[in-house]
């Protein structure tokens, strides 16, 4: 939802297969989609650098500190190759005008880890470059998703990552839930309390 405008929505619709044996993920029902009127009507979303062949599992965030801007992290390599073609180069792309206009960012898998089961981004609600990615790793970004900071796992606030909650208030407040249960942080990720890592001792 735009932070500036709830009428405003974007949706990231995946295509899915799953069976028994073998996963097709993507195809001609998944993308961007975007709302002006409070998801009475939907446009998908093309052209500009989006991705022009099939895509997969898509994740959307938006953030106070710039109500234009969009992150899209993108799923267009794993299951989306069994649809032919090989899919094209990509990872993170990014809109500076609400979605009219996009730009591919980075091309840095990792951050989508096994994209169909992770796929989750976060931005800042109090910095517009600052994004946190995360999937069986964590990470960072402080300039708008171009580099990445791989957070180690020893100060990772938990295991195969799956959802975050950053507080709208206080970007300084964060919460992760992972394989090793809830991570808490009051100190923007630079310490965490719950999940502690295993020492050789335990």
């Amino acid at each position: 939802m735009d932070p500036s405008n709830p009428r405003i929505l974007f949706a990231g619709m995946w295509q899915l297969s799953l069976r028994t044996w073998n996963r097709t993920s993507g195809g001609p029902g998944s993308g961007i989609h975007m709302s002006r009127d409070g998801g009475e009507t939907w446009k998908k979303l093309e052209g500009s650098e989006l991705p022009k062949g099939p895509v997969g599992k898509i994740a959307l965030t938006m953030t106070p500190a710039n109500p234009d801007r969009v992150y899209a992290l993108i799923e267009i390599g794993d299951g989306v190759e069994t649809l032919g073609d090989k899919p094209e180069s990509g990872e993170l792309w990014r809109s500076e005008d609400k979605g009219s206009t996009w730009k591919l960012i980075n091309h840095n898998r990792n951050i989508g880890g096994r994209q169909a089961y992770y796929t989750r981004g976060m931005a800042s609600p109090d910095n517009q470059n600052e994004i946190y990615f995360i999937s069986a790793s964590f990470f960072t970004s402080i300039d708008g998703g171009k580099s990445l900071n791989p957070v180690s796992f020893p100060t990772q606030p938990n295991w195969d990552h799956h959802d975050m909650w950053i507080d709208p208030t206080n970007g300084d407040r964060m919460i992760v839930a992972g394989d090793g249960g809830i991570s808490i942080s009051k100190n923007r990720g630079k310490s965490w309390h719950g999940w502690q890592p295993f020492s050789p001792e335990s």
